[in-house]
């Protein structure tokens, strides 16, 4: 049984192999056919072999057609895939380029602000009438989180003539006071700590306070009598009695004022000049007299 199964199978590839050899010899034969008779047009064999070799070619060619087409959407789609990723590279380029001149506007609209400042305030009042290098310009470096000593670290020491107990200042108004240096490096005390104390005066009223930090970011006016009127917009602004501040500097807007039965001073809300969130660029006052100790 095995040995006929075998046989019948061995003779389907035979009949297989004779009808793909004789495709191709008929192949062959028409194609010789074609040459021999392809100078003589109105014979009825050129007309036949015309009709049968023509569709055959018709199909070659348009599979040819589509096999080129396929591969020019290829090669395009390759292309594309190239100038997409070089145009996305070109793309984050300009992005980083686009931040980096977006910094250096910000940077240059901070330092132009510290710059007007520098040159609108008068510091003869706590520089005993110096006028040259009264003020030296750092940058924050590092910042210490804790509520009781709030502080930031800036670039500028002792090496450049910081000394303990300079105030320090930005465009916007006070910052704080130097509270300890190194060579390069100090340490400034933010007007926003508890244990910060300034002298201030109202500007609407003249009438003096003391500014203690909440460390918040808002300030306290104490010993402020409840028979002085305050109202809420009132600016504050640094008194130069001590000769820590000179006189007129921005510190905050009064924006709660409240009258206690108990007691003689109101208890008043301060909310500062300076977004110390956003701190970068300082300037350091210069002066003799050390205050903080």
């Amino acid at each position: 049984m095995r040995k006929k199964t075998t046989r019948k199978r061995g003779g389907g590839k035979g009949t297989f192999r004779l009808v793909l050899l004789g495709g191709v010899a008929l192949t062959v034969v028409l194609i010789f056919l074609v040459s021999v008779f392809s100078r003589q047009e109105n014979s009825l064999m050129h007309e036949f072999l015309f009709e049968t070799v023509g569709p055959v070619q018709k199909v070659v060619s348009q599979a040819t057609a589509s096999l080129q087409s396929l591969k020019k959407d290829y090669i395009d789609l390759l292309t594309v895939r190239d100038e997409k990723t070089r145009l996305l590279k070109e793309l984050q380029e300009c992005r980083v380029i686009a931040y980096k001149n977006r910094e250096a506007v910000a940077t240059n609209a901070r330092l132009k602000k510290l710059l007007d400042f520098k040159e609108s305030m008068d510091f003869s009042s706590i520089t005993n009438g110096s006028s040259s290098n009264y003020v030296v310009a750092a940058r924050i470096v590092g910042k210490d989180p804790s509520l009781w000593f709030r502080t930031v670290d800036i670039d500028q020491g002792s090496s450049d003539g910081v000394q303990k107990g300079m105030p320090v200042v930005t465009g916007d108004g006070i910052v704080g006071q130097i509270y300890s240096t190194s060579a390069n490096y100090a340490k400034v005390l933010l007007a926003i700590a508890p244990s910060s104390a300034l002298d201030v005066v109202i500007q609407e009223s003249r009438e003096r306070g003391i500014l203690r930090g909440t460390g918040k970011t808002t300030y306290r006016l104490e010993y402020v009598f409840k028979t002085i009127e305050v109202s809420e917009g009132d600016h504050v602004v640094t008194n130069s009695y001590g000769g820590v501040f000179p006189t007129g500097i921005p510190v905050g807007v009064v924006t709660k004022v409240e009258k206690k039965r108990r007691g003689m001073f109101l208890n008043i809300e301060v909310t500062p000049a300076v977004d110390f969130t956003t701190l970068e660029n300082l300037l350091v006052i210069k002066r003799e007299k050390q205050l903080v100790e």
